[in-house]
């Protein structure tokens, strides 16, 4: 019988209930690899939270954070975008299932394109609401102390975008300005959250038929 199931680059190992990249092992708290392999064995049914945190915890009443915070875990450990999750997929308002998806390759649309920059990574944002936070649910999460669970939203409408706070414990800056109410962005603004700095970028998709004027001499 193979006790091993392999998943990208990866490799969960039922008999040493051990994580592995290829020959390396992966650091995984006890408690992670349990959804983990919980998430793995099911797939590709969707788990209930009710259910995962019977199983991890079958005899203790344990808070929601703590199944959120072993999710982090195990996406810190394969890698994985909670915006553009490989493996684990949030299911909105219920729980969580495990995947396996394609390495998602980047589409470029036409028109306008708003990206979000940070020290280690980024994020494009298409026309909608998208709340930044602690949240690990959310699709823009910053595991940083200094940022609250829902901490500011970015509207995209079309050629525009704003950002609002959303009451936040430590306040959302546009440069040096502290926001009181919704801000328009513009190229290069610098958006900061408690310790996460970020840059908006506006790009204009390649192929663009814009041509800059001929400055004469």
């Amino acid at each position: 019988m193979n006790n091993r199931v392999s998943f990208g680059r990866f490799v969960l190992d039922l008999d040493t209930r051990e994580l592995r990249r290829g020959d390396e092992p992966v650091a995984l708290p006890p408690k992670a690899y349990e959804l983990l392999e919980t998430l793995v064995m099911s797939r590709p049914r969707a788990l209930s939270k009710l259910d995962l945190q019977e199983r991890l915890w079958p005899d203790t009443y344990v808070v929601e954070k703590n199944l959120t915070n072993l999710v982090a875990d195990i996406r810190k450990a394969l890698e994985d975008d909670p915006a553009h999750p490989r493996f684990v997929r949030t299911v909105h308002r219920f729980g969580y299932a495990f995947q396996e998806s394609p390495p998602r390759v980047p589409v470029r649309p036409s028109g306008f394109r708003f990206r979000l920059h940070w020290s280690d990574g980024r994020a494009g944002l298409i026309d909608g609401e998208h709340v930044l936070g602690r949240d690990p649910d959310l699709e823009l999460f910053f595991d940083s102390p200094g940022v609250s669970r829902r901490h500011a939203i970015i509207r995209v409408d079309g050629d525009g975008a704003t950002v609002e706070d959303l009451g936040s414990k430590n306040g959302t800056f546009v440069g040096d300005r502290r926001l009181d109410s919704s801000a328009r962005l513009a190229d290069g603004d610098v958006i900061r959250l408690g310790s996460v700095v970020m840059t908006f970028k506006v790009l204009r998709a390649r192929g663009s038929t814009h041509t800059e004027p001929h400055k004469s001499r």
